[in-house]
């Protein structure tokens, strides 16, 4: 009698959890009506700017993504960590997601200085980590099966771009380069360095470096005016890099600059002014929040109403960006079927091809061989105080996706 009844219970029990919209598939992060998300990147700290964008876009297309009937009849929920721009506290963060959490997936709006900290651990826990902004070659290379890379490119392709447009386009063979000491921006700063020697056999007339948060840049750049320059360019955050620019003027430097992508916005014009006319660089997005192109003020103006007490600045680059990369994740969680699961949300991401989420995105393709997202990027100069597309594009073979056959 007792083990009919037992039997009884168990079999009550688990019909309860198979009908229980808070049941959980063998899948993490995965119940009946909900797709867990986890999220990491800086909102305090010097790089805050790309965090809370990186947060505020994704949470704005999350709440248009779950308004039209969210996936397969699942709605979208996002826990979102700050990684305050360190290695150390990004790799708690993701160790919270996953461990505590139990997430599906990860999205990651750090920069490459926080993301590398947690790259060895999701690589080795197996967990989806979708990476939005970080450009650090580690997120992709060694290839890893559960790494990918979104609207942001690998840092050899920064290189190899940036070595085409000031050698052939701008016609400069004396290039000096001043770049900040953290990750992202010593990467930039290696990768041009290394493809002038490699396709031109061309080295910087000058290299100096700063810190972050430095308000006093003149013993780097009179030993730059030094070495006679046709062009300098400038690696590090809007903040030091407007300091710089201004800075050089003062000094009667009328070098032109280039500058990295994340300084291709609306906030370095804010701080440097008349300073960076006719600086140029290259554009993650097609287009800029700045621009007048319909789709994107469009976008702009329903951002706003989303957000309308933000700082002036915003939105930026970064907004863009977790918002169209969010969609691309959304777009393979989709394909990916009502019985989701990890495998076949990493196929469904790998046959993404040239997806973008309209006229403000960059298309996106992964391969099964590779999972950089996006190799091209925009060619954008300063004309009349606002950034403005460059008819430029690379000619030469990128050696980048060589190294996946």
């Amino acid at each position: 009698m007792f083990g009919k009844r037992l039997y009884g219970l168990l079999c009550a029990a688990a019909l309860f959890c198979a009908c229980s919209g808070q049941a959980r598939t063998e899948e993490p992060g995965i119940t009946a009506d909900t797709i867990a998300i986890g999220a990491f990147g800086p909102i305090t700290g010097p790089a805050a700017y790309i965090g809370l964008a990186g947060r505020d876009g994704a949470n704005l297309a999350i709440k248009e993504i779950n308004a039209a009937g969210g996936i397969n009849g699942r709605k979208l929920s996002m826990t979102f960590e700050d990684d305050g721009h360190s290695p150390t506290k990004a790799l708690a963060a993701a160790k919270k997601l996953i461990d505590q959490d139990h997430v599906f997936m990860i999205f990651c709006v750090a920069g490459s200085n926080g993301t590398l900290g947690t790259i060895d651990f999701v690589r080795e826990n197996g967990r989806v980590m979708y990476v939005s902004f970080a450009s650090a070659p580690g997120v992709t290379w060694p290839f890893a099966r559960n790494m990918f890379r979104g609207g942001t490119t690998e840092v050899p392709r920064y290189g190899e771009l940036y070595a085409e447009y000031l050698h052939d386009y701008l016609k400069a063979t004396k290039i000096a380069i001043l770049n900040g000491r953290e990750e992202y921006p010593k990467n930039e700063g290696d990768a041009l360095t290394a493809q002038l020697k490699n396709w031109y056999q061309v080295a910087p007339v000058k290299r100096a470096e700063f810190n972050i948060g430095d308000k006093d840049f003149t013993p780097q750049l009179l030993e730059i005016q030094g070495a006679n320059p046709q062009v300098i360019a400038i690696f590090g955050n809007p903040a030091e890099a407007a300091i710089a620019m201004r800075q050089a003027k003062e000094l009667g430097m009328n070098e032109q600059f280039f500058l990295g992508t994340t300084m291709v916005d609306q906030s370095l014009l804010n701080i440097a002014k008349r300073a960076a006319e006719g600086a140029s660089g290259f554009a993650l997005l097609p287009l800029l929040p700045s621009s007048s192109n319909p789709e994107m003020k469009a976008w702009v103006a329903k951002w706003k109403q989303e957000y309308p007490d933000l700082p002036a600045g915003r939105p930026n680059v970064f907004d863009v960006l977790s918002y169209t990369d969010m969609y691309v994740v959304a777009n393979a969680l989709k394909r990916a079927g009502k019985d989701l699961t990890t495998d076949k949300f990493i196929d469904a991401l790998e046959a993404t091809h040239d997806y973008r989420a309209g006229a403000i995105a960059s298309p996106i393709t992964f391969t099964k061989k590779h999972h950089i997202g996006n190799l091209r990027l925009q060619a954008m100069q300063v004309k009349n105080g606002e950034w403005e597309p460059v008819a430029f594009e690379g000619k030469r073979e990128s050696d980048i996706l060589k190294r996946y056959q």
